[in-house]
């Protein structure tokens, strides 16, 4: 199938499951089809499996964007709890289209969770509560992650059937891609390597050239492993991050094993590191990789790949139940990644990397590995056992049909006339809650640049929104609302915030003592510093607030207290 005969059938306001092999442009067509829907005004959910692959598509995970987390099951008692969250009941009444990449990863059983949970906000018995879902992937690609020996797909479920799903295998090359590695690929899709194929991967085994490169293995031991011999070999101070938690003990076990972040975090200068969790105003996101080069006061500077540097403050992961924290934990979004699983990969494209595949334990591990890079003289492979190279036979039976029912699709999209066609396309736009006449999503003031981000977040506080008004309206948190005032701050812009000003004004002095006497605008060590004072919680956000009312001297203060302990590795 073409991109355009697929574009046809999203645009129609089918439910679709979009795959295809590497190369064959399911980002493109879905970031064609988000445009779409944003010029005819329709409310749409982008939406991944992985942080990675959320990042790639400019959206979040399936897990965040639901409220469900990382939940096994869902009880009516856990639906309540979800939709008394306001911001989620409004989000999934206002959604249209949902779109769900990276679903090889996801459970069948997910997916069922998913749609009682639509159905029962919507008041609506049909699937998802009647949003047009949008399902995209590869199930060649990584399977979701098994608690049993038993793995689920998707398309096992019943949830797959019911859903009734356009199947559009796109199979056109539009990759220039003419690589070896290429032909690889498609001979381990189609269940057929050659003996040239394997004599080629056979070739490199070989020396590595360089040290800054990433290597893949199949288990996090042998990733802590090499990780931790490459840190040893570095002969410099250590320093030591340890993780904090709050709550209910058994939701911060399971919050420890979700955010990547380690318990104990140990760095060293030069360390390679990588990201774990997004923070797109602090120039991050969960994969981006980097090197420490020093820090600032008790924080590590990392310069990532392009140059940017980076000082890495702890960040928080938490699980919320009717507005209250039930579980925290707290560290620096980092982890050492002079290695990282396979499983980790998926998503991401690496220059040179050096893969062992000798204790590969699930089927397909090999696919996703090869696929990390864009050429075969990036690669090198140290070991792959015959587990690496099989793809599970239920993928290789469901792929014949998909191809089949691909094709089917086709020919009853060719019996549809250009004129019934734009017909099935307007109806599917007012369905979904949309308009006809497109929206100029590119229309700027004559003369001048298109607003930055944050200058966004200015033209809407200066109207006089409230900062609930706009983290609604722009569909970001009120803690991004913060960075967005805190540079406009440093730009010189004037912004009045007293309509904004926190009621409890005692509070706001604590914290505003708390800054000065410690003698940084560091949240992290702010916050530590109350906690040691008061029995209480102090949230992040709640400190960032407080940091915009400093006055200007305190402020001043603060600033030649910070350049005068400034310090450097």
């Amino acid at each position: 199938m073409t991109q355009d005969q697929a574009y046809d059938i999203l645009t129609m306001g089918h439910n679709v499951f979009l795959t295809g092999a590497a190369g064959t442009g399911k980002t493109y067509l879905i970031n064609r089809f988000i445009r779409h829907a944003r010029e005819h005004g329709i409310i749409i959910a982008v939406t991944a499996s992985t942080g990675i692959a959320a990042t790639h598509i400019g959206g979040m995970t399936i897990h965040s964007w639901s409220g469900m987390g990382i939940r096994d099951t869902l009880t009516d008692e856990d639906i309540d709890v979800i939709v008394s969250r306001e911001y989620l009941a409004k989000r999934f009444a206002k959604t249209n289209i949902l779109i769900i990449d990276e679903i090889s990863m996801l459970s069948g059983r997910f997916l069922a969770n998913l749609d009682r949970l639509l159905r029962s906000t919507r008041f609506s018995q049909e699937p998802f509560g009647g949003i047009q879902v949008v399902l995209v992937g590869d199930f060649f690609q990584l399977p979701p992650v098994s608690r049993g020996s038993d793995i689920e797909f998707a398309f096992q479920d019943p949830i797959w059937r019911t859903l009734r799903l356009a199947i559009c295998v796109l199979d056109i090359q539009y990759r220039q891609w003419e690589d070896p590695l290429l032909t690889i690929l498609n001979e381990i899709r189609s269940w057929d390597m050659s003996q040239e194929s394997f004599s080629l991967l056979d070739s490199r085994n070989m020396p590595v050239e360089t040290e800054d490169h990433t290597e893949l293995f199949t288990r996090n031991i042998s990733v802590d492993t090499y990780n931790t011999q490459r840190l040893n070999a570095i002969h410099d101070d250590i320093f030591v991050f340890e993780m904090q938690s709050k709550w209910a003990e058994k939701l911060v076990e399971a919050l420890k094993k979700w955010c990547l972040a380690p318990e104990t975090l140990i760095l060293k200068k030069w360390a390679r590191v990588m990201f774990v969790k997004n923070n797109f105003d602090a120039g991050y996101v969960n994969g981006s990789i980097g090197h420490v080069v020093g820090k600032y006061e008790s924080l590590p500077i990392v310069e990532l790949m392009d140059g940017t540097r980076i000082i890495a403050d702890h960040m928080d992961w938490s699980i919320e139940e009717n507005g209250k924290i039930k579980a925290s934990i707290i560290q620096i979004p980092l982890r050492l990644a002079w290695a990282i699983t396979v499983h980790k990969s998926q998503g991401m494209t690496l220059d040179t990397a050096v893969m062992d595949l000798s204790d590969a334990f699930v089927r397909g591990q090999w696919y996703v590995a090869l696929s990390r890079v864009r050429s075969l003289e990036w690669l090198i492979l140290r070991w792959y056992n015959p587990t690496a190279l099989q793809i599970d036979p239920r993928v290789r039976e469901y792929d014949q049909i998909l191809r089949a029912t691909s094709l089917a699709v086709i020919e009853r999209l060719a019996q549809i006339s250009d004129s019934e066609k734009e017909t099935k396309i307007e109806t599917a736009i007012k369905k979904l809650g949309g308009i006809l006449q497109k929206i100029d999503l590119d229309f700027t003031v004559p003369k001048r640049a298109k607003l930055t981000t944050h200058e966004e977040t200015y033209s809407l506080i200066v109207s006089g929104k409230s900062l609930d008004d706009i983290a609604e309206i722009r569909n970001i948190k009120i803690s991004t609302i913060f960075s967005h005032i805190e540079k406009l701050t440093e730009e010189g812009k004037i912004i009045d915030l007293t309509a904004h000003r926190p009621d409890d004004s005692d509070r706001l002095s604590d914290i505003h003592r708390a800054f000065v006497e410690v003698g940084t605008l560091s949240l992290s060590l702010v916050r530590e510093f109350l906690a040691s004072l008061h029995d209480e919680d102090y949230t992040y956000d709640e400190l960032r607030m407080a940091r915009l009312f400093l006055s200007i001297p305190d402020r001043r203060k603060i600033e030649e207290q910070m350049l005068y302990e400034s310090e450097w590795i």
